[in-house]
This record gives C-alpha cells, structure tokens and sequence, in this order.
C-alpha cells in the first residue's frame, strides 16, 4: 500500500495533547478516596467534582471549559469509559418520582469503587492492558451513535442529520469491525510521515470499497432496499437545512460517505489513542453539510502497530545514587507507580517519571507493614543492580518502621462484633468490634439508612469530646465522685407510659408507614419479623397525621383488642 505524503505548512497541524490511559486513572485515585454523588437529575458529575477532575487530568482545554461552569467535555468522556470498563459502579436507570415524571431521578446515587476488577485490569501487562481499553472503545457507539452522526470528544468535524438513522442500511453496519479494519490499514502506513487523507480514501475505494457498507445489504424491509446503500446520508448546502440523498451511481458517492466516515473515524479512536496526528485545511466558508475533505492528513505513530501487535513493552525502572528513581514506558504506567508510591515522592510526570526514595516514605511503609522488603521490592522494578550506598541507607531507613505505625485521613468504628457493613470501609481491625475506617461520611450515611442508629463523634485537636450518658461504648467514661449518700426516706415518683402496638397484615402498609414515621422523625420501634410497630401514646398524633397521609393508596381501619 502506497499513499501520498503532503506538505503540511499550509495545514493546521493540532497539537490537543490527552492521554486516556493516564486519566482513567486519575479518575479512579479520585473517586475511590472520597464520596462522590451524582446529581439528583440527569445523573451527572456534579460540577465541583468536574471542576476538580479537570485540573487533574490531562486536556488543559478542560480546565477552561469547567470555568465556563459546565462539565468538560474530556471529563465526560473519561466518566463515562471507566463506568463501560467496570472499575466503578453505580445506578443507571433511577427511578421516577411519579406518574407525571419524564425523566428518571437518582436519589443518593454514590459512585462505587470496583476495587477488585480494576485490580485485575492493573495487574495486566501493559500490552494486555491497551488490548483491554482498544477493544472497549471498537465495540462502543454503534448504529446512530458511531462517528457518522455523534462527534468525537477531541474532534471538530460536523455530522450527519440524525434523522431516519434508526432504519436503512446504519443498523446492519459492524463499526467494531471496520475500525478494527482501518486500524490494521493505517499500522501498514510508513511512521512519521505525513500522508494524505484523500490518497488513503482513493486506496480504499480501489482495493477496499466495501470495508464498511456491504456490496448488498440485507434490508429489513422494501422501503430500505428501495432507500439503496446510501439512503441514511443526505448533503445539504445549509447546516439546518434540507437534504439531498446521496445516490450511489455518482462517480464521487464513496468519498462522500466512505470518505467522510474515515475524516470523522481519524479524529476519533486513532486521535484519542495518540495513534495519530492530524492536520486540518484553514478554515473557509463551507459550501456543503457535512464538511468533506477538510481533515486533509495524518501521521501514523510507531506506537500503533506495536499496539496491534501486542509488543508494548514493560516499563523500565533505573535508581540512581541520588535516590532518583526513572520510570521509561510507552502507557501509563499505573502498576509500576502503585508500587512505587509507598516509597518515593512524586517530582516529575512527564514523558516520563521521576520519583525521589525518601526516609519519611520508606519508615512509614515498614510501619504500615512490617514485613515489606523495601530493597526486594526495589530490585524487582529494577533493571539494573541497586547502588550500593541505596542499598545501606535503605536498610537503615527501613528500621525506623519498626518503631511506630502512624494512620492518616482515617476514623475509628466501634460497634459490635458481627457487623458486615463496614468491610467494604475497613483498612485494619484493631480489636474485636474496634475498626479503622476510610470514607466515614459514606459510613455513617449507610448505617444511618440502614437504621442501625449510629453516633458520630469529632474530637478535636485538644483532647476528647466526652460520650453522651447512655452511650454504648467500652472506652471509660469520666464519671463524677459519688455522693455519699444521706440517711433520708428517699422520694419516690413514678412514670406511667402507656405503649400502643399496631400490627401489620402485610409488609407493603409496613413499609410505607414506617417510612412515613422516620420521615416525620416520631420515635419508633419496628419489629420486622411479626410486623409490629410499636409507640408511646403521646406519639398518637403524629401516628394518626402518618396514617392519613397513606389514605391516598390504602383505606385503613383500626381494630382495637383488649
């Protein structure tokens, strides 16, 4: 295969710098060390944590996007693929608040970390690993979503009319395939040179012409067959205005389907994937929609054919005599960094990484665990042997983790024994029924819904925040010196509560009156079991308003039993 090369100098070469494989990442180390809702409509990041990815992450047009008070286009992006990914979870469908609701609500809808699937992508190898994420990002935005018609996160091009994309030809078509097909054309195109767009549409419509679109679709109706391969596509010489249909006997029909899907699939996954770069034509009055031949040419990476191949290769690890540790890879090298986090201070992320080994990082990893091999763990990212001096100051840098162990960032859950609910949020048990926690706004929160009545307590920096009386606790409380007692007849004095117990026939009016209750915070006690609610008579009141409120979907009547 033979394509023209092009000179570019009179070519807007865009130089939008991402990297996707950091920032799912990035994204994951956020979401994990926090609790992050999504918004109560339409299910989005909020806006203070798009503004803060933004700054994290990799597109700096993000960051001005976020400052316009909207959520970065990137950010969205990356939300959405790690979700695709499964390295976070959380509620997609929601729910409708009513009869008259258009729209699903997502009340409390926390992203969830998926700890143990994101391990197993980390663990991969990193030529495993870009096979993992290209494969995900071939199979999605099918049919009406592909690049004909929804544009690309990085691109400029404009689309296709939306219209009539649910029937024709679009739902027969395989994109997974045809980008895996092009891939594997621009992989066999010379790296480094800057080749022209049109000679590579001319090459396809020579050799390849129906890469995309069969030579006879199987329609699924007569109205489609009659509509004919191009019916989907129609050109207009207004951005909004009506179309003509493309007809597939004009001598020029592949370039302006086939030629234009290519433009719009160049800017896609091979620009997002930094497979490629591209050059635009100066921009002009346009005089058709879509725009044709406005992305004029690319230049292949070296990295996308090792990536097809499977030959990314592992990162490579050098510790100088400084305690500089480099950090060479093609990817991002999450792995490798993981393990080198505990031990050394970030001071460059570049092209490629220096970390510096530091005393304070190495005594608080042994303390955090004892039976961590700093200079094992070292030499096995290494390429090289350790210098000799490193080696010395590890060992004895490595003694001072005996001494203490220091947590950071976490709280401390008492509760009983044979509570589950906090495993997910447990770093260490400290004792029987003692548990160092992270996120214990998410905690409290999901004790609290599970109504195990929780108390949440802020000492500050001082000393303790003494425990309320009746509190369960088995930390010793300060108690006053006994008074010693008079010999006087003791006063007595009685209360009398009078309880009422209300039982249930079924668990659907249970449910929704104890609802009802917490909602209206009366104090109650529920039994589950037998269906019982149980309350003090000077609640009634708020009982009967409770029980009135329910009348809309349950006539209820009272029997009273002696």
């Amino acid at each position: 295969m033979k394509l023209d090369s092009i000179d570019v100098s009179r070519l807007e070469v865009v130089t939008r710098t991402v990297d996707v494989r950091r920032d799912i990442h990035v994204f994951v180390d956020y979401v994990r060390s926090r609790d992050v809702k999504r918004a109560h409509r339409g299910n989005l990041l909020s806006k203070a944590d798009a503004k803060r990815l933004a700054k994290l992450m990799s597109d700096p047009q993000a960051v001005e996007e976020a400052a316009d008070d909207v959520i970065p286009g990137w950010v969205r992006f990356i939300d959405d693929l790690v979700l695709e990914l499964g390295f976070v979870t959380y509620d997609t469908k929601g729910e409708y608040a009513g009869y008259t609701s258009s729209e699903p609500s997502f009340p409390d809808n926390y992203i969830e970390f998926a700890e143990k699937t994101y391990q197993q992508f980390v663990d991969l190898s990193p030529a495993k690993q870009e096979s993992v994420l290209l494969a995900k990002l071939l199979s999605r935005r099918q049919g009406n979503a592909s690049e004909f018609y929804r544009a690309s996160v990085l691109g400029r091009l404009d689309k296709f009319t939306i219209f009539g994309s649910a029937t024709g030809v679009m739902p027969l078509l395989d994109f997974a395939a045809a980008r895996r097909f092009l891939l594997e054309v621009l992989a066999n195109c010379p790296p480094g040179q800057w080749l022209s767009t049109a000679s590579l549409v001319e090459y396809l419509k020579s050799h390849q012409r129906h890469f995309l679109i069969p030579a006879k679709p199987r329609f699924k109706s007569e109205y489609d067959a009659k509509q004919g391969r191009y019916g989907n596509f129609s050109e207009s010489q207004e951005q909004w205005g009506p179309g003509t249909k493309v007809a597939a006997k004009d001598p020029d029909a592949f370039e302006r389907v086939e030629g234009r899907y290519v433009e719009r699939f160049l800017e896609e996954i091979p620009w997002i994937m930094r497979y490629v770069d591209l050059a635009f034509g100066k921009q002009r009055k346009q005089e058709v929609y879509p725009s044709w031949r406005t992305l004029q040419a690319f230049r292949v990476s070296e990295r996308l054919s090792r990536a097809l191949r499977g030959q990314i290769a592992e990162p490579r690890v050098t510790v100088t005599p400084s305690f500089d540790v480099y950090i060479q890879a093609e990817t991002y090298p999450a792995k490798t960094l993981s393990l080198l986090a505990p031990l050394c201070e970030l001071v460059k992320e570049d092209t490629s990484f220096v970390l510096k080994v530091t005393k304070q990082k190495v005594a608080a990893a042994r303390a955090a665990d004892p039976k961590l091999d700093v200079v094992a763990q070292l030499q096995r990212l290494s390429q090289t042997e350790l210098p000799a001096n490193v080696l010395r100051e590890l060992s004895a840098w490595s003694e001072h983790g005996e001494k203490f162990v220091l947590y950071s960032g976490l709280s401390l859950l008492e509760a009983d024994k044979d509570l589950t609910l906090n495993a997910p949020f447990t770093v260490e048990t400290v004792a029987p029924g003692l548990f160092l926690v992270r996120s214990p706004d998410k905690l409290f929160h999901d004790l609290e819904r599970r109504e195990l009545v929780p108390l949440r307590v802020k000492h500050p920096d001082a000393g303790f925040t003494p425990l309320p009386k009746h509190a369960r606790t088995r930390f010793a409380k300060k108690t006053a010196a006994a008074p010693k007692p008079q010999e006087v007849k003791p006063a007595v004095r009685l209360t009398r509560v009078t309880r009422v117990q209300l039982a249930f026939p079924g668990q659907a009016f249970f449910d929704d009156l104890l609802r009802a209750l917490v909602e209206a915070k009366c104090p109650v006690e529920a039994d589950r079991a037998k269906l019982l609610l149980i309350y003090s008579k000077t609640n009634e009141p708020q009982v009967t308003e409770a029980i009135r409120g329910l009348k809309a979907r349950y006539q209820v009547k009272i029997d009273d039993v002696g």
